[in-house]
């Protein structure tokens, strides 16, 4: 796939760390024999060095291992793991991968994405003390690596809010962000675009067993909600699409709804006040009524009390008076 000469821009960069941290690069695999090969390289060609590649296979049935035992002996692969039965988890193969790296901060590099060969050395070059999650802008790829989109959009993230950061109109407000902009949609739809410091890795046993598509929404908001963010305007990441598949939470299942309530409930247990629960209580109510249509939420109800009810009283009522209307 042709890569895009970078150009060059400036940013605010200060108190820097003294030294090169290590970076663990973490590549979860199942199943992604087409893409693993140019993905392993990708972060072997890193023009930044000082890292070092834990590879996890999570018992794939296709011709993954031929492929990565290619790589065995590499300098920089320290670790080699295959599971002999399937974990069943994303999340239980990033805490196998965290439990083997050495590094200070962590790349989980997805098995089916490429990175630019900058994307360590740009990121890096952003970490200070204060700062726990860089992450960049991703261009949309298809199977075949030719340029796509995801909802909608040919890259990610899309929105007025990081165009101002760019334009260093406003600096980047972690509470802003996370309380206003991250309720109700993950700006980071894609692990590989971002690195994070481990010691601020959240409870991954709580996400594994909470969650099943959101989880990684979880994990970028439980980091941002105790550390400062930094974000680049440039793709050095290739987010790869799979067909029609959108991994979003406005599928058909409601139980993706029910995570999207952990996730609003979470941030609001964090950062109450009256316009924020307003705010999050009639979001939660307006997409579990005309999002999903009734067959849809068939013997749900109690279950979306449940969450609405931290909300207070005037959720509640709210929520019987969308179910007469709605049914």
């Amino acid at each position: 796939m042709p890569l895009k000469i970078l150009e060059k821009k400036d940013f605010k960069m200060t108190g820097k760390e003294s030294s090169p941290p290590i970076i663990s690069v973490i590549i979860p695999n199942y199943n992604h024999a087409p893409y693993l090969k140019e993905r392993i390289e990708s972060v072997l060609n890193q023009s930044y060095s000082n890292f070092e590649v834990i590879i996890l296979d999570d018992c794939s049935t296709d011709n993954s291992r031929d492929i990565i035992e290619s790589f065995r002996g590499h300098e920089r692969i320290k670790h080699i793991e295959y599971n002999a039965t399937n974990s069943g988890s994303t999340f239980k193969q990033w805490q196998k991968g965290l439990n083997l790296a050495k590094g200070e901060w962590i790349w989980i590099a997805e098995s089916d994405d490429v990175a630019h060969p900058e994307f360590l050395g740009k990121l890096t070059s952003e970490i200070t003390p204060d700062c726990a999650l860089i992450f960049c802008r991703s261009e949309i790829i298809n199977e075949l690596g030719k340029p796509a989109t995801y909802l909608g959009c040919k890259h990610f993230p899309n929105n007025k809010y990081f165009n101002e950061i760019v334009n260093l109109t406003k600096e980047p407000d972690p509470i802003h962000f996370l309380t206003v902009e991250m309720y109700n949609f993950n700006h980071i739809v894609n692990a590989s675009s971002a690195i994070f410091r481990k010691k601020e890795v959240p409870n991954l046993d709580y996400i594994s067993t909470n969650f099943k598509l959101c989880g990684d929404w979880m994990f970028w908001i439980q980091i941002m909600d105790k550390a400062k963010f930094k974000f680049i305007d440039q793709d050095l990441n290739f987010f790869r699409t799979h067909g029609s598949s959108v991994r979003s939470i406005s599928d058909k299942r409601v139980f993706a709804f029910f995570e999207n309530a952990l996730i609003t409930r979470y941030i609001y247990s964090k950062h109450t006040n009256k316009f924020l629960k307003k705010k999050y209580y009639d979001y939660l109510i307006y997409i579990y009524f005309n999002r999903y249509d009734k067959t849809v939420r068939k013997g749900t109800f109690i279950r979306f009390l449940k969450q609405i009810y931290h909300f207070g009283p005037q959720a509640i009522i709210e929520s019987f008076r969308q179910k007469l209307k709605h049914g």
